[in-house]
């Protein structure tokens, strides 16, 4: 079986404690999840997706999210800026980013996939492709559990993967990676894994 990882939102604003909306015990899971990537086999894993929250200032009052949360992940801050290092992924492993506006990552018409190669491919296609060349598993890892973690796999479920949600490399705001996958859990093949 090949995978494929989903890495949420793994940015200063959310998951260092002097950022602007930090989730709750989320610098626990950096180190563990710095370490897991890299020792990511390319035998078994198709790519890496890293996901970006990304806003401006111009636009952030108007959105939804304004509504519950302060301004956050400014593109060209250092909040926006991945607490991760890419590098450590093995080279044969492709790693991807998605910018998103919103907290959905499927929410959103007209989303690019870059690749590490500079190519980019818009994100139906990129995850039909996958779904093609067998990808049948996602393992999706980040910030926040009962955000933009929930919906990541929420829309893979819907798009006929089975997913993956490794509690130690996942946190949320109010409710945990336990709690999201008991949610979720009569939507399709889903499953917590410690």
């Amino acid at each position: 079986m090949t995978d494929f990882v989903i890495v949420v939102d793994m940015q200063h604003d959310f998951v260092r404690a002097s950022g602007a909306l930090p989730v709750p015990d989320a610098e626990a899971i950096v180190a563990p999840m710095q370490d897991w990537l890299a020792s990511l086999d390319p035998g078994d894993v198709a790519g890496v997706l890293f996901t970006f929250d990304t806003h401006a200032a111009a636009d952030y009052a108007g959105s939804a999210e304004a509504a519950q949360f302060p301004i956050h992940c400014q593109k060209g801050t250092p909040g926006w800026e991945s607490v991760l290092d890419a590098s450590a992924i093995a080279p044969a492993i492709p790693v991807h980013t998605l910018e998103k506006h919103v907290f959905d990552m499927w929410e959103e018409g007209g989303v690019r996939i870059r690749g590490d190669d500079g190519k980019e491919a818009e994100r139906d296609g990129f995850f039909r492709d996958l779904r093609q060349r067998g990808v049948d598993r996602v393992i999706v890892t980040g910030v926040a559990a009962d955000y933009c973690v929930r919906w990541a796999a929420q829309g893979l479920l819907a798009r006929g993967f089975s997913v993956e949600i490794p509690a130690r490399l996942t946190r949320g705001i109010s409710r945990d990676a336990r709690a999201v996958v008991e949610e979720l859990g009569g939507e399709g093949q889903l499953a917590l894994t410690l």
